[in-house]
């Protein structure tokens, strides 16, 4: 019976052993995002997690907690990915940006005109931004392009003089004070604040292309499109440095294709989705002006541009990245 109970203990025990391995390379990483899933960026979180999951046979399970799901909004973001409490973070520029100007970049005005550009811009800033994200303590994963910026609002705008009477939404430091500067009154906010603000009539424009979902929020309320391309933002998927010295290397060449992959495809069908935000906007009896007027557009660029060298003082780039910036917008 002694003999019966010990072999019993030591098969339990092998066995134990042998599944351990399979239970240690197991890996769970919350990606949060404060964007409905239809935007797209939440759908690129959606299609990188289902694309790390097939790779991985379900070993790695992403798990994308958007919109209401997300426990951490605006700057919260930043800090739970940073301190580990959330492991990967999809954050608007503008968030990211407020931990390290460097991120704004790509939401510098009228900087870049079309797709085109505003890749070779991240392309080429690419290095830098990814120096600011270790030094943080967090590695990029992917980036995922936004329409173009346009100014969602109560009334028409055709006059710079109903740019000046708006009280704006922007996503940034430097939109806040581009709007600013041709007289409107603009307040800084994350996307996640938005709905509070516009029931409760605080703000009348917002700066956003309310992109998929996110423009569900707005439509009730704003049944104005002024499509100015003020910019092109970006949104950056980033990992705790933990959390990805935790995975083994297998894990990180699968997180590293599907981050590549799923870049590509919103790189490749970002400006299709401008055509189909246009359509949900007319189905939600909104007016869209596309062609600006020219007062409103010049009013924009010279405080844009003013904005823009204001920003270069403050923020020194290397040569390349200069060079980059100013290849574009043109």
């Amino acid at each position: 019976m002694y003999l019966q109970r010990r072999h019993a203990a030591v098969a339990a025990a092998l066995c134990a052993a042998l599944a351990a391995p399979q239970a240690w390379s197991k890996a769970t990483l919350q990606l949060i995002n404060e964007y409905p899933a239809t935007s797209i960026t939440a759908a690129a979180d959606l299609q990188f997690a289902e694309a790390v999951k097939q790779a991985s046979k379900g070993d790695i399970d992403v798990q994308t907690l958007q919109e209401k799901q997300n426990p951490y909004k605006g700057n919260e973001q930043v800090s739970a990915v940073l301190d580990g409490k959330a492991q990967m973070g999809t954050l608007f520029g503008g968030v990211l940006g407020n931990k390290d100007s460097l991120f704004l970049l790509s939401s510098l005005p009228f900087a870049a005109k079309d797709f085109k550009q505003a890749h070779a811009l991240y392309a080429c800033a690419r290095p830098a931004l990814e120096q600011r994200l270790q030094a943080l303590g967090a590695r990029l994963l992917y980036v995922t392009p936004w329409p173009p910026s346009g100014i969602w609002s109560v009334e028409p705008l055709r006059t710079e003089a109903d740019v000046k009477a708006l009280k704006i939404r922007t996503y940034d430091a430097t939109s806040k004070s581009v709007f600013e500067r041709v007289g409107a009154q603009s307040v800084q906010m994350p996307y996640s604040a938005l709905a509070a603000k516009l029931a409760a009539g605080e703000v009348n424009a917002v700066l956003t292309s309310g992109d998929g979902g996110a423009g569900r929020s707005l439509w009730d309320h704003l049944p104005n499109f002024t499509a100015v391309s003020y910019s092109i933002p970006l949104s950056y998927t980033i990992i705790n440095n933990d959390a990805w010295n935790a995975l083994d290397k297998t894990q990180q060449a699968i997180l590293t294709k599907a981050a590549q992959d799923v870049s590509a495809a919103s790189w490749a069908g970002v400006e299709q989705r401008i055509q189909a935000n246009y359509t949900r906007m007319r189905e939600n009896k909104m007016t869209l002006d596309t062609t600006p007027s020219e007062p409103i557009m010049a009013a924009l660029k010279k405080a844009g541009a003013e904005e823009t060298q204001t920003w270069l003082k403050a923020n020194k780039l290397s040569d390349k990245d200069a060079a980059c910036l100013s290849a574009q917008g043109k």
